[in-house]
């Protein structure tokens, strides 16, 4: 795969030793001991590694603010709108993989990197400590406004592990309402005390070896094997081997970056450490193991801990295990995580030692373990360095020919291998480049003879590389897949791609193409469908704001592919030749397929990436569930803030997998709209429903099986006069859908729901949406309303006429039979963000309600007579709640005798008769081709005991021109008729009028009709009619040729969408005649008379002319042909008007002007270019 990339300008160094930092669980390069040291910044040294309460992307991760260059980014949380306090503080912690020795810090906040000054931190402390869990506060500051603050200590600390605690971040952001830490640089200046090599301890059971013998007994560490796992079906036994690494201890604060690292994912994968355990001195020890979720500890190969169970944070303690002091034991641990949060925790206490983390330097990997410490890919994306246990002999030459790396599966060629800074290391160069977030591997077959330098051999091993790759990725990202028009024949995509440097971007990286096949055929087939986006839909977005403080620019990619065939199953790929993202997949709607799922989410927003993690996870175990779901609808709110970049790519990065091969169908809630074009750019939906959606593209509708799904935009909270006009257009809209629609299932889907019991089933807004909603759902007779934004669960009775529908009829299986009313749905939070259940609520509408604190998502079944809801809370497998309608209905019988008449001026009269059928409840009329406005349509309710029916159409909506196809659809309770139609035709157009032929200029004008404006409504001929063109131009250019009076002709043009017929015909009333050489240029002027005759001539060029030209003026007198004087002017083309004067006044005086080719005294005739004008 082809890619082009830019490195950052920040580059990582080359180090000796890579391993892993157990309490982030990220990784960091540990140099090995060098004598002689000054202070430096710690915290940028190889190793250390930085964790926080939170981040709002990988862009903005806490690694940037510990990694010594301010100008590389910013840590950035984004909490809410209150406050941190004391007690739950914003908290950046670095963890330093030994003790260091700080003499002072050095922070550098928000202005340090060119933000406002009310950005930096005010309140803030800094504590450090020794075992991750006791702390001690060693600087305290308030009411800051420096962008850069120092703080010396006046004793230097000892400590690994520090943490910056804030308690006032700055000023709330203007534009999210939201407080957020931003931290450019956290410094802290001193040394590492690890510098001086602590003696050996005596081993009993080690041996004596040269410095460059390969002894894994005396490398520290222990070797994990990182797994995926089985699941819980199977005990979470352990599956797919995945990678393998060093790890320092065990002490992890969250692993998920890590098993992300190592697996490639952060749930469902299990890990098993091996190596030695030496304890400092003989005793009892007792040890003590808890975390996210179950583990199992052998020590001297005895099981002393075994709590393989899916629960999490409950320490388990072994009965003492008796040890010698300084004497070398196996140890092995086994872990699993099942899903969201993960953490695990080795400590141990003795008599006279307290309970404290196991420290690493108790830990040695296992003594037959003879393979890499560290592995690491560089920042430049193409060199991996491998740290050995001591320095290896010389280099097979045919080394590469036994080594393999791959990255995210896929092997990547190795070009060459070198000896790296040192005897132990070495260095690959690769054939392409590893990008960033990729997992990497590498491995040995022990079959190439590498030898340490002892000459024992290096056995086969398997490791997991660190990627610190920061190359620039140009495949597209945050790819949706959605329906558009017919579910059977088409798919609409839309995507973006990074377009930070344009200078360095590729040159076709704005094409927008998709690329489909058959599933079973590769991209190579000569079955590939290729469609290219249209250049409208290509938007270079310059500066989106990616956090509140910083910007980005990225190019929004949108294609339609059309035409593909019912039933069939594809696969695609997308973005630009050589740019091509991972393949999707997706089969279209076969013909009568009503029997189908679909899945139904909401609000999964949130502030920060963990945040999004649990969105993804909930769409994982979504369809999990529902494998053959046919699309993903979301009522709103995918994000919390709409005009921040970096929460919709982690919306879309987390289950990008899923969508795609998932259509997802959102609707836009009041954190992304309506003034945010975000959601627009991210969703290719269509955008042909209103005149002014807010934003475009959040008012549509499409079909799947027998339902017709409508998306309605429910704006913010507190609508302004331009929402508000535009949620009227939303309701004629709605009205048009339902009259038109032949579907029997019609569900609507919005944000802020009108039904519901959480935070805002109170507020103004909402009641009176309610009051406004109710009443035309009841009139539309809409089945299912799927809603959002109260982050809570409820499903509602039956409603009609806001009141619970009573003595609703069960089937045998306890499912609504052809019910009244309309069902109304909200699920939880698709995330983390859930209100409490709000107290003072009539639930006079709620049949169950609850607020489990547990993300939700449900699956919808239908068929041909039924829609069935489950709803899920996420780690359950079972639904908490089953809601069913079944339809046995019938459709209406089609009105009679339906008619269609025209006044004079230009009304319609529609009649009909009331069909026999004791079950319609009025009329629904619209016109097919929306000649009569957009969304124009009319209920007309029955009357009792009244038979015929008759509706007038005023004629200030109609043309009398037009024809127009009037739709009549009898009602029932719930579905629409047969289409009945009456046609009405429309008038001939009248003629133009003042008909204008220049023959000089080859054009015939004329006068619009009243109601034709556009040149676009009139078409030409120059053939007495026989064949007509589209005009372009009032007057019309008329090609040059001789054309008799009569022969050039306009009128205006049938339109057949609007039923126009062609318009009488307008004909030049002079002929047309075929230009010469006369025709070169045009004479116009004028003459006076005065005290001189004076002639005043403008020379026009008609054609192209690149030789000599003159005007020649003849002074004539009475009838004599012959001159009395002649003179003559060069025509030069900046001089195109011009005087001449002649020293007479009589009346029987005039002048003939000429255009000539050539004035010369040569007996030639000359060339005429224009036709001679006399003015007399």
């Amino acid at each position: 795969m082809k890619r082009s990339y830019k490195l950052t300008s920040r580059m990582l160094a080359v180090v000796t030793l890579w391993t892993t930092v157990a309490a982030s669980g990220g990784y960091f390069m540990v140099q090995q001991a060098n004598a002689g040291t000054s202070a430096e910044n710690v915290f940028a040294r190889a190793g250390v590694t930085a964790t926080a309460n939170g981040y709002v992307s990988d862009a903005f991760a806490p690694s940037l603010a510990i990694d010594g260059h301010r100008e590389s980014g910013e840590w950035v949380f984004q909490g809410n709108d209150g406050l941190p306090t004391a007690d739950n503080p914003y908290w950046l912690e670095v963890d330093a993989g030994a003790e260091v020795s700080v003499e002072k810090f050095i922070i550098g906040h928000a202005g340090a990197g060119g933000q406002e000054e009310p950005y930096n931190t005010k309140d803030f402390t800094i504590e450090t400590s020794d075992d991750n869990v006791n702390w001690t506060p060693v600087v305290t500051v308030t009411g800051n406004t420096e962008d850069t603050t120092t703080h010396e200590l006046d004793t230097p600390v000892t400590a690994r592990y520090f943490k910056l605690n804030i308690t006032n971040p700055g000023e709330v952001d203007a534009d999210t309402g939201f407080y957020a830490a931003r931290i450019y640089e956290f410094e802290a200046i001193g040394f590492d005390r690890s510098e001086t090599a602590p003696e050996t301890p005596e081993n009993t059971n080690q041996g004596t070896t040269s410095d460059s013998a390969a002894v894994a007994g005396d490398a520290q560490g222990l070797l994990g094997e990182y797994y995926l796992n089985t699941g819980s079906g199977n005990d979470f036994a352990f599956g797919d081997y995945k990678a393998t690494t060093v790890d320092s201890q065990i002490n992890f604060t969250d692993l998920n970056p890590v098993l992300k690292g190592m697996t490639g994912v952060e749930d469902g994968a299990n890990v098993r450490w091996t190596g030695q355990i030496m304890p400092p001195e003989s005793g009892d020890y007792t040890f003590y193991m808890m975390g996210d979720n179950g583990f199992r500890l052998w020590i001297d190969n005895r099981l002393v801990i075994d709590h393989w169970v899916n629960d999490w944070d409950k320490e388990q303690t072994s009965t003492p295990v008796t040890l010698e002091g300084n004497r070398k034991y196996d140890i092995k641990i086994e872990y699993f995580e099942d899903f969201g949060g993960s953490n695990l925790y080795l400590r141990w206490s003795t008599p006279t030692i307290a309970k404290e983390i196991i420290p690493g330097n108790a830990f040695y990997l296992p003594a037959e373990y003879t393979g890499p410490r560290a592995a690491s890919v560089a920042a430049d994306g193409k060199t991996v360095s491998l740290s050995m246990l001591s320095g290896l002999g010389e280099l097979p030459a045919d080394l590469n020919n036994h080594l393999t790396v791959m990255a995210n599966g896929q092997p990547v060629s190795v070009q060459q291998i070198a000896a790296g800074e040192d005897s132990s290391s070495l260095t690959f160069s690769l054939a392409k480049i590893v990008l960033p977030g990729q997992t990497v591997s590498l491995a040995y077959d022990g079959q190439g003879n590498l030898n340490y330098a002892d000459g024992s051999a290096v056995k086969a091993f398997a490791f997991g590389a660190a990627n610190f790759s920061e190359v620039t990725d140009y495949s597209p990202i945050a790819i949706a897949m959605s329906l558009y028009g017919s579910a059977k024949t088409n798919r609409s995509f839309a995507w973006y791609t990074p377009y930070d440097r344009p200078q360095s971007a590729p040159t076709n990286i704005k094409d927008s193409i998709v690329e489909i096949v058959p599933a079973a055929e590769g991209f190579d087939s000569p079955n590939k469908i290729r469609v290219i986006g249209k250049p409208e839909d290509t938007r270079v977005l310059n500066n989106l704001k990616i956090t509140s403080s910083t910007t980005g620019s990225f190019i929004s990619h949108k294609v339609l592919v059309e035409g593909l065939t019912p039933g069939t199953a594809y696969k695609y790929r997308l973005g630009a030749d050589g740019y091509w993202s991972e393949t999707g997949s997706f089969t279209t709607e076969s013909d009568n397929e009503n029997d189908f799922n679909f899945l139904y989410l909401t609000d999964s927003q949130g502030s920060n990436s963990q945040d999004y993690d649990v969105w993804g996870n909930t769409m994982e175990q979504a369809i999990t569930k529902f494998p053959d779901a046919k699309f993903l609808l979301m009522t709103g709110d995918q994000v919390d803030a709409g005009a921040l970049e970096s929460q919709w790519l982690d919306y879309f990065k987390k289950p990008q997998s899923i969508l795609m091969n998932l259509p997802l169908m959102a609707a836009v809630g009041n954190h992304e709209g309506p003034y945010n074009d975000n959601y627009y750019y991210h969703f290719n939906y269509p955008n042909d429903s209103i005149k002014n959606p807010l934003p475009p593209g959040s008012v549509y509708a499409y079909d799947y099986g027998d339902a017709h799904i409508m998306v309605l935009n429910t704006m913010d909270i507190g609508w302004d006069q331009a929402q508000k006009d535009s949620f009227e257009q939303e309701i004629e809209w709605l009205k048009h859908e339902v009259a038109a629609t032949d579907k029997k299932w019609k569900i609507v889907a919005f944000h802020k729901a009108i039904y519901s019991v959480g935070n805002h089933a109170l507020d103004s807004d909402i009641l009176a949406l309610r009051q406004k909603m109710y009443p035309i759902f009841d009139e539309l007779g809409i089945d299912v309303v799927l809603q959002g934004h109260d982050h809570t669960f409820m499903r509602s009775y039956q409603m009609y006429n806001d009141k619970p529908v009573q003595n609703v009829q069960t089937d045998a299986q306890g499912r609504a039979l052809n019910p009244d009313g309309t069902l109304y749905m909200i699920n939880n939070s698709a995330a983390t963000k859930f209100y409490d259940v709000k107290d003072g609520v009539d639930r006079y509408y709620a049949a169950v309600y609850q607020q489990p604190k547990k993300a939700i998502f449900s699956g919808v079944s239908m068929t041909d007579n039924s829609f069935t809801i489950n709803s899920f809370m996420t780690g359950e497998t079972t639904p908490f709640d089953t809601y069913s309608i079944v339809r046995e209905d019938e459709k209406p019988k089609p009105v009679e005798q339906l008619e269609v008449s025209k006044s004079e001026d230009g009304k319609r009269t529609i009649t009909w008769n009331k069909p026999q059928d004791e079950g319609v409840r009025g009329f629904r009329i619209y016109e097919k081709n929306d000649k009569l406005g957009m969304n124009w349509n009319v209920y007309i309710p029955t009357v009792e005991g009244q038979d015929s029916y008759q509706y007038v159409v005023d004629k200030d909506k109609t043309n009398l021109d037009q024809s127009y196809q009037f739709v009549v659809k009898a009602v029932n309770k719930r579905d629409n008729s047969e289409a009945k139609i009456a046609v009405s035709a429309g008038n001939q157009p009248a003629a133009p009028t003042a008909p204008v032929v220049d023959d000089a200029h080859n054009t015939f004008g004329w006068t619009n009709v009243k109601g034709y404006d556009a040149v676009t409504n009139y078409e030409y001929s120059v053939d007495n009619g026989n064949t007509w063109s589209p005009t372009t131009a009032n007057p019309q250019p008329i090609a040059d040729g001789d054309y008799a009076a009569g022969a050039v002709q306009v009128r205006v043009a049938a339109n057949e969408s609007l039923g126009v017929m062609a318009g009488m015909p307008l004909v030049s009333t002079k002929a047309f005649t075929k230009n010469d050489s006369r025709d070169t240029f045009l004479l116009t002027g004028e003459i006076e008379r005065g005290q001189q005759l004076k002639v005043s001539v403008n020379v026009e060029q008609l054609r192209d002319y690149e030789e000599d030209a003159y005007v020649v003026f003849q002074l004539m007198k009475g009838e004599s042909p012959q001159p009395i004087l002649v003179s003559a002017v060069p025509l030069k083309k900046t001089k195109l008007t011009m005087t001449q004067y002649f020293n007479e006044t009589g009346k029987d005086y005039k002048v003939k002007v000429f255009v000539v080719n050539k004035f010369d005294s040569k007996n030639e005739t000359p060339v005429q270019l224009a036709r001679p004008m006399l003015f007399q």
